[in-house]
């Protein structure tokens, strides 16, 4: 198996099946980004061993990293770390430090602990564009990778299609590692079957801004189903996938399952 895709660990009997391959970690797209929901960790380390290699971020969910006590936190970072993954909090840990003034006092302390990375968002408090971008660069200078979430929790309407373009293209320049699109967005522009107009919009917006530069919040099949048919195997999915649900993900992206009609024989056969 080359060297530059993704395979088991040590030895692989079953090499000489030839399944489709992936590009190996550290990967710029492809990407999988799972949430840590409170795992203890024995669990931790049991993730990584057994789907740590197709895993390229873990995110630390809500304000667990605050809850968990330090130890914990460092451990399991330490585990994760080790299997080549990158660690970040959620969003809603930075809009909590917005409410209380202390975003300066924030990158300091996560980067203390040995996260990588940080969410910004602003999905439950309204923050104006000039201090997202601020809180990136700031972020950024403080060595962290910056994934920015877009969106609202509670969204009234789909997503403005140039205000949207303009923000993200904004976020990026100021950068910005990827940008993910809120889930409840996503709802607004896909539907609960991927089937509504709104798409149209939702495929304008990639068109301006890049797929590369995306993770799509895709937290039903349905939607992760569209997302790998539309932009192919290596489109960005998460960050707040189950990580029971990367077993499922893996072979999902490489025509392998149920959910996405098994196309890897179509194509095979083709």
């Amino acid at each position: 198996m080359s060297e530059n895709h993704v395979g088991p660990s040590g030895s692989n009997t079953l090499a000489f099946l030839e399944l489709p391959q992936r590009v190996t970690k550290p990967r710029q797209k492809g990407l999988t980004i799972v949430r840590d929901y409170g795992l203890g960790s024995f669990a931790a380390r049991d993730l990584m061993e057994s789907v740590g290699e197709y895993i390229d971020f873990l995110k630390f969910r809500n304000v667990l990293s605050a809850l968990e006590g330090d130890d914990l936190v460092r451990n399991k970072i330490q585990i994760y770390r080790a299997a080549g993954v990158e660690v970040f909090t959620g969003g809603i840990l930075f809009e909590v430090a917005v409410m209380r003034g202390k975003v300066d006092r924030l990158w300091p302390a996560i980067s203390s602990l040995g996260f990588t990375a940080a969410e910004v968002s602003d999905n439950m408090v309204d923050i104006s564009l000039k201090e997202k971008r601020e809180h990136v660069r700031q972020a950024a200078a403080a060595g962290l990778k910056v994934i920015f979430e877009y969106g609202k929790k509670f969204p009234d309407a789909p997503l403005d299609l140039e205000e949207a373009a303009d923000e993200i293209q904004s976020i990026l320049e100021d950068g910005a590692y990827k940008v993910v699109l809120e889930r409840s967005e996503l709802d607004l522009l896909l539907g609960a079957n991927a089937d509504r107009p709104e798409i149209e919009r939702l495929l304008q917006l990639v068109e301006r801004v890049g797929v590369d530069n995306l993770v799509f919040e895709a937290e039903t099949t349905p939607h992760m189903v569209w997302c790998v048919r539309t932009f192919g195997p290596d489109v960005n999915l998460g960050p707040n996938i189950e990580p029971e649900k990367v077993a499922r993900i893996e072979p999902l992206r490489r025509g392998l399952a149920r959910e996405i009609g098994y196309e890897f024989f179509e194509k095979a056969g083709g």
